[in-house]
């Protein structure tokens, strides 16, 4: 389990598997094993099944499948076979910009900078100053176009990356890993790790820290709208959409202007 943990999504696997990411994943996985095999057939059984391991998994191979896969199942006409599939102004769930970290090692080392701290009932809250900071910083950001905000989030990654755009969102390769990330998630972490290095927070514990710092946002990275709790239905993606009328699923933080949904949450997470 330890070292399948960071590879698997649940979100995309299990009972909320995405079959129209899985199915478009084994055809392309088919078609690159069929072309490998006639160069070199063992090296062609090491891809297929490795690629039939991710798959399983994580639900897919190819990076941004949650986003192309059901729309291009929409296009061909093909939504009746696999159920649920997305509309086209759904959005599909960032990845994170690091997911190997110890939770206490980041927790403690936001309270030591003064960046996060505990009321009187123990509910959790960003101090004044590094707000303020984190909100110019996202400022700053938001004014920048999507190849702009790309080479921030590279910068902000914790390790040698490239950024590019894909999707309708922000990718990160590098050091074997591929990310995408919304564009207000995008957003939100890179200027969260550029002010957590202004408040001297150790390396090792910025990337780690942007996804849960995202419950706290108060204006949207994106639009700079006010933020709101809210709720979402979960389609086989594990994403959703906004609104009053929709099946309470998940509970999430979302734009109350763009419907951006910007953190969701779980039973563990204390909030203010």
């Amino acid at each position: 389990m330890a070292l399948t943990g960071p590879i698997r999504r649940p979100e995309y696997t299990g009972e909320r598997r995405c079959w129209p990411c899985t199915v478009v994943n084994v055809v392309l996985l088919l078609v690159i094993t069929a072309a490998i095999a006639v160069l070199s057939v063992p090296v062609a059984l090491v891809v297929a099944i490795g690629g039939a391991a991710l798959v399983y998994l994580r639900g897919y191979v190819v990076p941004g499948t949650p986003e192309f896969a059901p729309k291009l199942v929409a296009r061909l006409g093909l939504s009746s076979l696999f159920g649920y599939v997305p509309d086209e102004g759904e959005e599909r769930r960032s990845d994170e910009l690091s997911e190997m970290t110890n939770g206490e090692d980041v927790l403690l080392a936001l309270f030591e900078r003064g960046a996060l701290k505990e009321d009187a009932d123990g509910a959790l809250f960003l101090s004044d100053a590094f707000w303020s900071a984190w909100e110019a910083e996202m400022a700053t950001l938001r004014d920048r176009d999507d190849d702009g905000v790309a080479t921030a989030v590279a910068a902000a990654a914790p390790f040698e990356a490239a950024g590019g755009t894909r999707f309708d969102g922000i990718t990160v390769e590098g050091n074997g890993q591929s990310i995408w990330l919304s564009r207000a998630h995008a957003i939100a972490d890179a200027a969260a790790v550029r002010t957590l290095a202004d408040f001297e927070v150790p390396e090792s514990a910025r990337a780690p820290a942007t996804t849960a710092l995202r419950m706290f946002l108060e204006v949207c990275p994106r639009c700079g709208g006010p933020t709101a709790e809210t709720t979402t239905a979960s389609d086989c993606c594990g994403s959703g959409t906004v609104g009053s009328f929709d099946t309470p699923e998940n509970e999430v933080l979302a734009c109350t202007d763009c419907g951006e949904i910007l953190y969701v949450y779980d039973e563990a997470d204390e909030r203010k």
